[in-house]
């Protein structure tokens, strides 16, 4: 049984429209209610959400990392979020599909109201390790619901401007964007990352007509991260390396979608072999 100070009021009302309970849907972990991932499932299908393509922002094989963006709609509401996977906060043996996972149940909780109040089980792994025996969201037999009232909307609870919202959403995204690409960053990471949201993801072609200070912002920080990358090359072999052979599906990516794109990460690039290439000689 689940200890019902901790349970949100709408949490109740949500899993009531789809035949389950908060008993049987989720659990107590230490004062945080956490819900079934198979129970999201259920009240994503019963409210018509539906996905977009998710975008992948870092994807390393090797390391079992993977970042995933996933922008979820229901009706005329839209919402976005980030999942990540990594062996420090991931003991599963699919991060990318631990990934997706975690970011569509984050925008389910978002656009149904929930986000902040309960978590998925799937955010974290001391979650599922509280999970109690035999939780498996099986439906309850149905009952007579009883008539609904629309709520009252406090202040803080009214729906922002448009303009405002989106502001709000764009400055959380290239949050991210800095985040993702500043973290730890490598030649190849860093060109990965510019490159699946050059065209996508970000739109950063896009943003460079509509918005030149964002654009000219995340050009900064894209910067600043790969001469950090470049200085952790101590050699023109590696260096060269790293741009034909690890970076150049990527590089090409770039050079098709935009030439003057290539040629600045590439400056960067050249300084540096020639900076090695003096080095070496002396």
């Amino acid at each position: 049984m689940v200890k019902k100070s901790t349970i949100p009021d709408k949490v109740g009302e949500v899993l009531r429209e789809i035949g389950l309970t908060p008993d049987n849907s989720g659990w107590d972990c230490h004062g945080t209610y956490v819900l079934l991932h198979k129970a999201l499932e259920k009240v994503a299908a019963h409210k018509g959400v539906v996905f977009d393509p998710p975008q992948i922002l870092c994807a390393n094989v090797t390391q079992k990392e993977s970042v995933v963006m996933v922008v979820g709609r229901m009706g005329e509401r839209s919402e976005w979020s980030i999942g990540e996977a990594a062996p420090y906060n991931n003991k599963n043996s699919y991060p990318f599909a631990m990934a997706e996972k975690r970011a569509k149940d984050r925008v389910i909780l978002k656009l149904v109201g929930l986000h902040g109040d309960v978590y998925s089980e799937d955010e974290a792994d001391a979650f599922k390790e509280s999970r109690p025996e035999g939780m498996t969201a099986s439906e309850q037999p149905a009952k007579k619901e009883p008539v609904k009232k629309e709520p009252v909307k406090k202040e803080a609870d009214k729906e922002l401007p448009p303009e405002i919202a989106e502001e709000e959403t764009l400055v959380e995204a290239d949050n991210v964007f800095t985040q993702l690409i500043t973290k730890d960053p490598t030649v190849k990471t860093v060109i990965n990352i510019w490159q699946v949201n050059l065209a996508e993801g970000l739109n950063i072609m896009k943003l460079k007509d509509s918005n030149q200070d964002r654009y000219l912002n995340l050009v900064e920080h894209r910067d600043q991260a790969f001469q950090h990358a470049l200085n952790q090359v101590k050699d023109v072999k590696t260096l060269s390396h790293q741009l034909t052979q690890d970076a150049r599906t990527d590089l090409n990516a770039i050079k098709q979608i935009s030439e003057e794109e290539f040629k600045a990460i590439m400056t960067l690039a050249k300084a540096r072999k020639e900076e090695l290439s003096k080095s070496e000689g002396e």
